[in-house]
């Protein structure tokens, strides 16, 4: 056996397998460096600074969860949990969502489609066939209710000047009863105005389509499914010891938020979950536990400006770099703010949940997508 040949055949193969290693690595930094790697721990450490800060000005409290393809990097409270306790926020508090709840309603009414009850261009009058303005059920789709095309407007479920209201609509049918005389804002289609009846009228469908009331409805079909133990809707009737409490100042008094918000959570929004369960419910969407894949990619592709279908799904077109497009949805009220956001491109998930009043939660989120920018 030539020796020589032998060493010159080995140091072949180790040349051979160091230069594939090498490219690989190359390929795997490029990759990295196009797709962008999830928070350092600098990264985290000035976002922590940060909300720290918010909290210490008063303009912030809550929770905030930092995931990257599922997998949690960071989960923090801040602030109280109370204003008038000094009871601190924990991780496992629960807050009110506000309209991040629309993405349930979104998720509730793109199940009846996987299952072939429903289409994007199934007109409301189809489904609700007492509804009682004709134009609104002959003319509005559920894809322009999905998108906030149809000028259905909002609801007057919320401040002080709608208790009466707040009083006596107790089911989703009285609230389509409550604004089901309105005709369309505008031509449907035409135009883009954010509101609340909309998904009023979505949850309508789901109830009348399913067979169940709409709270029922999501709990058996989301909640559950998704392994969610620690998601409700808000009962204001009896608040729970680990739900956050938001206040708001009526006639220069603080008082708890529900004396200005409808008594009960609705499609248009109002759960109560914890940072942990709403990573939950993101990564069964993303693993097809609660929509067929190719209807949720549907679902979180941009249909008009900022919209999806029921989700926010924004940055995305061109001259938009890929790190820019998140799914998701933000919500505020009366001593609240959340903000849910996932980055497909990078495997990043933000949620920002609190009992302050906005902008608190959407600022500490921008805090960290400016920092992660290319």
């Amino acid at each position: 056996m030539n020796i020589y040949r032998a060493q010159a055949s080995t140091q072949g193969r180790c040349m051979t397998f160091m230069l594939t290693a090498l490219l690989a690595t190359a390929g795997r930094a490029a990759m990295a460096s196009e797709q962008q790697m999830p928070p350092d721990a600098l990264a985290l450490a000035k976002l922590d600074g940060y909300a720290l800060g918010m909290a210490d000005a008063g303009q912030f409290a809550g929770v905030v969860l930092i995931a990257h393809d599922g997998r949690i990097l960071s989960e923090k409270a801040y602030g109280l949990h109370d204003e008038t306790t000094e009871d601190a926020n924990t991780t496992s508090t629960r807050f009110n969502l506000a309209s991040a709840g629309k993405m349930f309603t979104a998720v509730a009414v793109m199940q009846q489609i996987a299952q072939g009850r429903l289409s994007l261009d199934t007109k409301v009058g189809a489904v609700l066939k007492d509804y009682p303005n004709k134009a609104f059920a002959d003319g509005v789709s559920v894809r322009q209710l999905l998108t906030h095309t149809a000028g259905a407007g909002d609801i007057e479920l919320f401040g002080v000047e709608n208790a009466a209201n707040r009083e006596r609509v107790k089911t989703v049918a009285d609230m389509v009863a409550l604004h089901g005389a309105r005709p369309p804002a505008f031509t449907p289609g035409l135009e883009q105005v954010y509101g609340n009846f909309g998904h009023v009228v979505l949850g309508r469908m789901v109830e009348v389509l399913s067979g169940e009331d709409f709270e029922t409805y999501v709990n058996r079909h989301i909640f559950t499914p998704a392994g969610m133990r620690h998601t409700a809707f808000v009962d204001c009737s009896a608040r729970s010891a680990d739900l956050a409490v938001g206040y708001v100042s009526v006639d220069g008094k603080r008082q708890v938020n529900c004396a200005t918000l409808p008594v009960r959570g609705f499609p248009p929004g109002g759960q109560v979950s914890t940072a942990a369960d709403m990573l939950r419910f993101v990564q069964a969407l993303k693993a097809g536990k609660l929509l067929p894949p190719a209807l949720f990619a549907e679902a979180i592709k941009t249909q008009r400006e900022f919209m999806g279908l029921g989700f926010f799904a924004t940055g995305y077109g061109p001259g938009w770099p890929a790190r820019e497009f998140r799914w998701g949805h933000g919500g505020n009220a009366d001593g609240i703010c959340t903000d849910v956001r996932t980055y497909p491109t990078t495997g990043e998930t933000y949620i920002v949940l609190s009992n302050r009043d906005a902008p608190g939660c959407f600022a500490v989120a921008n805090f960290l997508h400016k920092q992660m920018k290319p």
